[in-house]
Parts: C-alpha cells; structure tokens; sequence
C-alpha cells in the first residue's frame, strides 16, 4: 500500500501533539496510510507548491484554522484526513467533517456533530446531541453537556464546563475552568464560575454593547 505523503500545518506544541497523534492512529485515506513528511510554520508553507497529499491542522487558534482551511481546502490537490485516537470513545454515530481531530481521552457520545476542522484536545467530553460548528478549538477537560449549539469558531478553555441546552455564538470564547450557565453571544468572552463576560460582543452595527 503506497502511502499519502501527509503534512501538518504548524510547528509548535499543537503540531507536535498532531504529530503524535497521526502515528498513534494509524490513519489513512482511501486506503492509503497517512506518511508524516514535515510540520510546516508560516515561514514554510511554500513547501507544498506543486505538492499534492494530505493536510492536517496543526494550529490551536481557530481563527488561523479557520484561514489555513480556507485556503487549502479548495485545492484538488489536498484532503484533509478526519483523526481519532485510539484512546478517545466515540460514538459509532458521531458524524465529523473534514480536518476533524479528536484527541486521546475524549468521549464522544450520541448523536453528536463536529464541524469540519474541529480539535477537542485531550480528555474532553461532548455530550449526546450537541452541535460543533467549523473550526472549533476545544481545550484538554472541557466538558460540553448535551444538546449545545457550538458557533464556528469558538475556543473553549481547559477545564471548562457548559451546561445542557445552552448556545454559544460564532467567535466567542469561553474561559479555562469557566461554568457557562447561559447563552453567549457572538464574539463574547466569558470567564469565571458563573462565567459572566468580559469582553462583550458586537451589536448588529458592529460596535460594542
């Protein structure tokens, strides 16, 4: 079986994590198992002129994976493989996009979905029916109960907790160790144990509230 030549997007800890991870997974695509040829910084994207492969995200910042997926994802040249550790729990219905990477000792229970270039890094938890949208970066031991509404993204802190049936907007941020108990607007910042905003969203004018 020839293998994918296979690159991830980053050189910090994120991509070694990433790094880590292809190996451990054993991933492939279409039959072809996934060959780990570098992790590229900004300085190196230039590498992947005239290359064709596989491209994981590497980064922890979603709007950077927001830009990096947008930028390649268009390509014919590259896909962008879906990774699961061994060591997560996922259920068999769990439905995940492109450039998903789920980390090992997370749960992933019924019915959940996970948009495309989505992270949950190590241990965290999504309960049954909830909603991930694109380019999401969920920190180690969060805890996201069932039946959340996840805008594109949102970064959610280490250690954080978001209550069932609750909404969280496109862009927000949610606090490490931060107990959201309501809703959170677009762009807001929460922090805290009830987490309360710090950094309020923009109204429909584009100034603050």
């Amino acid at each position: 079986m020839t293998g994918l030549e296979t690159w991830v997007l980053g050189a910090g800890g994120q991509a070694r994590e990433t790094r880590q991870l292809i190996a451990a997974a054993g991933a492939d695509v279409a039959g072809r198992r996934l060959d780990l040829v570098a992790l590229l910084g900004a300085e190196d994207e230039d590498r992947l002129d005239g290359r064709s492969g596989a491209l994981v995200l590497g980064v922890g910042f979603p709007a950077l994976r927001s830009t990096l997926m947008g930028r390649y994802a268009g390509t014919a040249r590259f896909v962008f493989p879906t990774l699961v550790h061994p060591r997560a729990d996922v259920c068999e219905d769990a439905a995940m996009g492109a450039g998903v990477v789920v980390s090992s000792g997370c749960v992933v229970t019924t019915n959940v979905a996970i948009g495309e270039g989505t992270v949950l890094n190590p241990r965290a938890g999504v309960g049954h029916d909830t909603r991930l949208g694109r380019c999401c970066v969920v920190n180690p031991g969060a805890n996201i109960s069932g039946t959340v509404t996840i805008g594109d993204g949102v970064l959610v802190g280490s250690g954080a907790t978001i209550l069932q049936g609750l909404s969280i907007g496109d862009g927000a941020t949610v606090g490490a160790g931060a107990v959201v108990t309501h809703d959170v607007p677009p762009g807001a910042t929460v922090v805290g144990v009830p987490a309360r905003a710090v950094h309020p969203a923009a109204d429909d004018r584009g100034g603050p509230r």
